[in-house]
């Protein structure tokens, strides 16, 4: 298996193939996400030293002016596109397990996997948004056996990557036979393996399967507890488990300045259809969620697709990213109002300070 074991705290950009990237906004700087721009991207974040590329699985977007992510790249085809054009930073690909057969899904994986020279990891999601199915003709059914046929899924990859002789294979949502597939991945290491947990079954799934689990980071505070329950439920199952979780950065020289731009793209030009699609769907606007409960779910979507945010001057973000680390968070999968224009800044500002603090290696060096 390739990890995420360079630093201390790993850092990646998320949501780079998806138009609007994670801010949910009319603003003018909104991301293209044309080709030409994520390869720039993706170029300057590999000398720059960050350790993933991360990207969104969607089909359709949320509506509202922009329909927000409604242009998108399939994501297996892009991070081979990626791997191919970078010399050392990771790249996901999101795969929706329902859509795509396993043993097809392996083999274009070990593809990904052999471009990159072991520089592929799966970020593997068993579906929750029924209206991006409806498009593609798949029921998702019953929440928990979305879990089921995910676990099947996984068990057939993880055999065609491992088995050299044919098997066979009878479950409940898959019949295999005579399976066997070369070439394995890239010496032999296993990709690594992503996969969020909202509900406790997706969080079980998780558990028993992941190298590092997707969870959403809503209070510091809290953080500890919640990250060493994680690592304490993956060591009774004898695992070991990192945890990962998404924000989105807004870094000016002063912090007034960084509030001002986030109040500028994601409260004065937010496309308040596409987030209350979001919020909906998502199940944050359900009875018995308090009003400011909510009204922070709005922001956090529209600032970077529900996010922990990171507002503040280069100290601030720094330090904010040092707690996250120090919470329990091995992985940070980061948005930014658009890519090209704010990661510089970020990266001659803030990775400095990150390394520093012991957090992060400098670029270059490992």
């Amino acid at each position: 298996m390739t990890g995420l074991n360079r630093n201390t705290l790993s850092l990646g950009l998320f949501g780079a193939n998806c138009s609007g990237g994670l801010a949910t906004s009319t603003f003018p700087d909104r991301w293209e996400a044309s080709w030409e721009n994520n390869l720039a991207l993706a170029r300057m974040a590999d000398d720059a030293g960050m350790d993933f590329m991360l990207p969104l699985g969607r089909w359709i977007g949320y509506g509202g002016e922009t329909n927000h992510n409604g242009s998108n790249f399939e994501t297996l085809t892009w991070a081979a596109g990626i791997l191919a054009a970078t010399r050392r930073i990771m790249a996901f690909g999101t795969l929706h397990v329902t859509l795509i057969n396993p043993v097809f899904a392996a083999k274009q994986m070990v593809t990904c996997h052999h471009i990159g020279g072991g520089r592929f990891g799966l970020n593997v999601v068993c579906g929750w948004y029924q209206k991006e199915f409806d498009m593609l003709g798949v029921d998702l059914g019953a929440h928990d056996r979305r879990y089921d046929l995910g676990q099947e899924w996984l068990d057939i990859v993880n055999r065609v990557w491992t088995e050299d002789r044919p098997f066979d294979f009878d479950g409940a949502f898959f019949t295999l036979r005579s399976t066997v597939l070369e070439p394995k991945p890239f010496d032999r290491r296993r990709p690594m393996l992503v996969s969020a947990a909202m509900s406790p079954t997706g969080r079980a799934f998780a558990l028993r399967n992941a190298d590092m689990l997707f969870t959403v980071v809503w209070d510091l505070d809290r953080l500890p507890a919640q990250a060493a329950e994680i690592r304490d439920e993956a060591r009774a199952l004898g695992r070991e488990v990192g945890v990962f979780t998404n924000a989105y950065v807004v870094c000016r020289p002063t912090r007034k300045e960084a509030e001002d731009y986030h109040h500028h793209y994601a409260v004065e030009h937010r496309d308040t259809e596409a987030v209350e699609t979001m919020v909906v769907e998502r199940g944050w606007d359900r009875p018995g969620i308090p009003e400011d409960r909510r009204q922070l779910f709005r922001l956090r979507a529209a600032g970077g697709n529900s996010g922990f945010p990171i507002v503040g001057d280069p100290d601030g973000v720094a330090e904010t990213m040092r707690l996250l680390s120090a919470g329990g968070v091995g992985a940070l999968a980061l948005g930014l109002p658009n890519y090209l224009k704010h990661f510089p800044y970020f990266r001659d500002e803030v990775l400095p300070r990150l390394e520093r603090m012991g957090l992060r290696a400098a670029a270059g060096s490992g």
